[in-house]
């Protein structure tokens, strides 16, 4: 269907200054832009920060592309259109002394409205001084590529540097030029009512982008133009904001109109507008808008268009079911509430003042207002084009009268005095909300009775209310969405995306903020894609801070896109690399997509896998296969949040919006060489001053990003480590040791540093057996780890009481020499060995008596007295293995049980592992003739031998105890070095000839492309300055195309010189590298698709 506002004459006009009807084909391509001659209009402009995309304009056009007449708000972002156009309409009895008593005024096809506010009675601004402001906070490293393509009306592929930043350049004007003399919103940091751009803040409800404009109706012309009424003098104030969020918030579109009655200039003092109504109106077109349906939620004040049947011809091309689209009145009009006698009449005080009930607030001027309400929504009306009820007539008094009972909630008909009411089909009762069934149960009037599918418009009314001359009222609209499996489950969605918009709205938007996105930098390489997040330790710091208070940060999802517009929606997740703290799945109230219904849902699952900043990828996860050179890859990376207390929680978890990432996969550029090619490379690191055990990794992240230099490892005295290169701290006192994959990515290398302890070690490191035959493996158990006791550590300061407390002979490594000579007919070692303290007994049934151990000494009267015994093992201090030291050692015998029939006790002897004597090591110089305590303040290790067969030691036997060296800080230095790429003319030279174009042949389509107006090949491997000249088989110039930029690759868009598809045929390319002084030539066959004409 096509709309033809003004008929034959209106076709006319149109063909004649260039614009297009009113639904001009979906997709068509826009006109170029010139690059090098940007212009960012004042006067129209987008709101486009999250999932939901509307055009506006400066004299309020709104929700519909003013540079084509094309549908006006997408949704999701970058598929397809929703909302053809929409507006506001006002309505009442004017009674300002001019004899036109009702008047309607706003926007719909027509524009009563012009730019600018009214600076006195009567008086509009200089419409020409008057324009849009649009801001959003991150202008100046935001990537506007996207933005840019939508308000410049171009394709995403033609977006130049020149353009985005044409768009940030006007961000930052409005910033600046923001306008809060003439009512504009702001953060009024240091609270003295006046606006100082050095304190204060552009903005309102902590959005993530603004606009703000001023209209006014004084223009008799445009006002008359739209129904034929004349002005009334009201400014209204247009706020529209949005939200950069991947949750509810991130599918609406927030409008807010502060409507203040300043008069015509023939207005009288006591001028007063009655019985005024308000309403939001729309021109839904979702997709296909032959195939629409309308309805309404009388209780939510929500008004939408959704589809009739299953699939929408345009979104399906998307892979996307129908969504829903719909409109809210978060906050209507106020009006007093009076307090009431018993009689139910309005009460009043002694001066006969009527009183305000103070128990009603209404949500006003951005808080509360006691005494009064906001109006909810009072009427929802909706017709379709071509029925029996239509549009009210443009131009013509008439429609004034028309409109003013839409407003009221009647059918469009011009007896205002005697309205025609709709009525319900269903229960044959007159009604002023309509379609107001559910379709989602199919209860009630639902669209479909009694006009079929098609092309609707729906009007959401509130009111009435009074204005007197200088009153001011605010209107605050929600334009919002909803997608999810099928079409009635998106308006479910829809329904409770406006429950939580109503809610935030509320709470004045007092909502949790996500963590922020995440910086990523995108490293292209051969048939591989590296996204990485951890190389700007600021930015991590800020995203892992968790967002807001009851919040913390859990961790990171990766996603891959079908395209650079796709949503998360679209998305299929790749990775999630969240914190190792027993958080996984994290459950909240949504829309479950399956049932349709509400639901306590997984809305994020974790692996506890551990944080990781960073990602290689080589295969595609959405089509299969290996990730192919010169194609185009879309990924996002997201931080997500989780409530503190989850219980107690409405938001369970925040995730913060995507950005998505365009990567192209490539071989290195030309004459680039690099030593280090592939991501995750081990580079060899050197331990070159100290003693210290430590593990030290140099990872390749990011092979394009490597500097020449050597790096350097040091250890503070705060138990922590710093990286250096050249003299300069890369990462200062990271105090990461568990060897996970969070530490910091600088240079594009990752350094891990673990294994290591800065104070004297709790246990030993390993232990090593020199044997052929015994022990058997599964026998021993060396136990040094006073942990196992109950102890914190195995020292003889802890283990014995009053024992040596240890210092750096804690870390020297030990061998215990099994060199003693065993008497098999007796317990005792009659040679070799050496000579250690015995420092008590027990074992059996409880503690023995010393003095009846067998081999003590006749000399050794006291019974408790230590005295020196022969072990079959000599104890040596091998940290140094040229120089060994031989040892003392004190041993407590507990090799004694009540096993004889005679019940005299019997004491293994020490050759057997059974024996589990405790030897504590004495660090001294050995001596055999001194008797050591075992309280000595020399003792450092204390260990025992268990086993749990029957292996036994044998002669020549050696056991080395390997103990971790401390890592001591100006001491203990790691070094390595790094080759950084290098460009060679003569490699580049070398490999002109890689110089290629793809796909050739083309044949009618290329796998990369996005949109079937938009045909290209790519050449490849080219320097950063090329010339290509295309010539067809006869000679002819068909394009030149000149490149000047870094990347490797350009397009042509199969175009000729005068912007024409090029004829199907062989082609030669010509290339001039003029910066190598080379050239190379090309063959490309080019197979163009039939066209076809859709519109005409």
């Amino acid at each position: 269907m096509r709309k033809f506002v003004y008929l034959f004459a209106a076709a006319t006009l149109l063909l004649l200054v260039g614009t297009v009807q009113a639904r001009e084909e979906w997709g068509a391509p826009a006109a170029k832009l010139a690059q090098d001659d940007v212009e960012v209009s004042t006067e129209r402009t987008q709101l486009n920060i999250n999932n939901m995309a509307m055009w506006i304009q400066s004299d309020g056009w709104s929700a519909r592309n003013p540079l084509n007449g094309n549908s006006g708000v997408t949704y999701p972002r970058s598929t397809d259109q929703v909302i053809f156009q929409d507006g506001i309409i006002w309505g009442g009895r004017v009674k300002d002394g001019n004899d036109q008593e009702l008047r309607v005024g706003g926007q719909t096809y027509e524009i009563g409205t012009v730019p600018g506010v009214i600076e006195s009675k009567g008086v509009a601004q200089d419409r020409d001084t008057a324009r849009l402001y649009r801001i959003r906070r991150d202008w100046a490293t935001a990537d506007l590529r996207l933005d840019a393509s939508e308000v410049l009306n171009i394709g995403l592929s033609q977006v130049t540097d020149a353009h985005e930043e044409a768009v940030r350049a006007q961000y930052e004007r409005d910033w600046m030029e923001w306008p809060a003399d003439q009512g504009a919103p702001y953060y009024d940091n240091d609270s003295n009512g006046n606006y100082d751009p050095s304190v204060d803040e552009p903005g309102l409800a902590n959005a993530d982008q603004v606009i703000w404009f001023a209209i006014n109706d004084l223009d008799q012309g445009a006002t008359t133009n739209l129904y034929g009424s004349l002005p009334i003098g009201l400014e209204t104030q247009v706020t529209l904001w949005g939200y950069a969020r991947s949750d509810a918030l991130g599918d609406v579109i927030f409008k807010k109109y502060k409507i203040i009655y300043k008069g015509t200039a023939e207005a009288t003092d006591d001028a007063v507008i009655e019985d005024m109504y308000f309403a939001q109106w729309s021109d839904p077109d979702l997709g296909d808008f032959g195939d629409d349906f309308a309805g309404a939620d009388v209780g939510l004040s929500l008004g939408y268009v959704y589809n009739s049947i299953d699939d929408d011809s345009h979104y399906v091309t998307f892979g996307l079911a129908p969504p829903a689209a719909g409109y809210d009145f978060l906050q209507g009009p106020i009006v007093p509430v009076y307090q009431l006698d018993d009689d139910g009449n309005i009460a009043v005080d002694d001066d006969g003042n009527q009183l305000l009930d103070e128990s009603s607030v209404a949500i006003f001027n951005d808080g509360l207002r006691s005494g009064y309400k906001n109006l909810p929504m009072t009427a929802f009306v909706y017709f379709a084009a071509g029925s029996a009820i239509s549009d009210p007539e443009l131009g013509e008094y008439i429609g004034t009268q028309q409109w003013y009972n839409l407003l009221r909630g009647f059918q469009p008909q011009d007896d205002v005095e005697n309205p025609v009411p709709y009525t319900n089909p269903l229960t044959n009762t007159d009604t002023k909300f309509t379609l107001d069934g559910d379709p989602t149960r199919a209860t009630g009037w639902n669209d479909g009775v009694p006009l079929p599918a098609g092309d609707r418009r729906i009007v959401l009314a509130t009111g009435p209310f009074e204005m007197a001359l200088g009153d001011t009222q605010e209107v605050v609209v929600a334009l919002l969405g909803g997608i999810s499996t099928d079409r009635l489950r998106s308006v479910s969605k829809l329904k409770f995306t406006d429950q939580f918009v109503q809610d935030a709205y509320n709470s004045f938007f007092q909502v949790p903020k996500p963590p922020a996105q995440p910086n990523v930098r995108l490293v292209e390489l051969d048939q591989t894609i590296v996204l990485n997040w951890g190389w700007d330790p600021e930015s991590v710091t800020k995203t892992e801070s968790g967002g807001s208070p009851g919040f913390d940060f859990e961790g990171y999802n990766v996603y891959q896109l079908p395209s650079a517009e796709a949503t998360l929606d679209q998305a299929t997740k790749i990775a999630t690399f969240d914190l190792v703290n027993g958080v996984t799945t994290i459950l909240g109230i949504a829309l479950d997509e399956q049932s349709g219904v509400v639901l306590d849902v997984p809305l994020q699952i974790g692996n506890d896998g551990g944080l990781q900043r960073y990602i290689t990828m080589t295969s595609d996860a959405i089509r299969g296969g290996p990730l192919v050179n010169g194609q185009q890859y879309y990924f996002a990376v997201t931080a997500y949040s989780r409530a503190t207390s989850e219980e107690a929680a409405t938001i369970t978890t925040l995730e913060s919006s995507p950005q998505n990432i365009i990567c192209v996969p490539q071989a290195a550029p030309l004459g680039i060489a690099r030593t280090h090619e592939e991501p995750g490379e081990v580079l060899p690191v050197e331990h070159t001053k100290g003693i210290g055990d430590a593990s030290v990794w140099a990872m390749v992240i990011d092979p394009t990003a490597l500097q020449q230099a050597a790096y350097k490892v040091t250890f503070n005295d705060d138990a922590t480590w710093s990286l250096s290169r050249g003299g300069e701290i890369l990462v200062d006192r990271e105090s990461n040791i568990s060897l996970d994959e969070s530490y910091p990515i600088v240079d594009g290398l990752q350094v891990k540093v673990g294994n290591l302890v800065f104070t004297n070690p709790t246990t030993y490191k390993s232990a090593a057996v020199t044997n052929d035959a015994n022990p058997d493996d599964g026998d021993l158990h060396l136990w040094g780890d006073g942990t196992l006791f109950g102890y914190n550590d195995g020292y003889g300061s802890t283990f014995w009481e009053g024992g040596g407390a240890g210092d750096n002979r804690l870390v020297r490594d030990i061998e215990f020499r099994f060199t003693g000579v065993w008497d098999a007919d007796s317990t005792a070692i009659v040679e070799g060995g050496s000579m250690a303290t015995l420092g008590g007994v027990s074992g059996g049934s409880g503690e023995r008596d010393i003095a009846a151990h067998p081999f003590k000494p006749a000399e050794v009267s006291d019974s408790t007295g230590a005295f020196l015994q022969r072990v079959p093992f000599e104890i040596w201090d091998v940290e140094d293995p040229d120089n060994p030291r031989q040892l003392n050692a004190v041993f407590y015998d507990r090799g004694a049980d009540g096993s004889r029939d005679d019940g005299s006790v019997v004491y293994h002897q020490t050759y057997n592992m059974p024996g589990r004597d405790y030897i504590t090591i004495v660090h001294t110089d050995y001596d055999p003739t001194k008797i050591h305590e075992l309280t000595d303040d020399n003792t450092t290790w204390v260990y025992f031998f268990y086993q749990g067969g029957a292996s036994v030691w044998s002669t020549g036997d050696v056991m080395k105890i390997t103990i971790g060296n401390t890592v001591v800080a100006g001491e203990d230095e790691f070094e390595f070095s790094v080759t950084a790429e290098t460009y060679s003319e003569a490699l580049a030279k070398e490999n002109v000839d890689k110089i290629n174009v793809f796909p050739n042949p083309y044949l009618g389509v290329n796998t990369a492309e996005t949109s079937r107006y938009s045909h290209f090949v790519t050449f490849s491997h080219l320097p950063p300055k090329a010339n290509i000249r295309i010539f067809d088989m006869s000679g002819t110039l068909v394009r030149t195309i000149e490149k000047d930029d870094p990347s490797q690759f350009t397009r042509w868009d199969l175009q000729n010189q005068n912007q024409l598809p090029v004829a199907s045929g062989m082609y030669i390319a010509h290339i001039e590298l003029p910066g190598l002084g080379e050239s190379r030539i090309l063959k490309l066959a080019v197979i163009q698709e039939q066209q076809f004409l859709e519109s005409f």
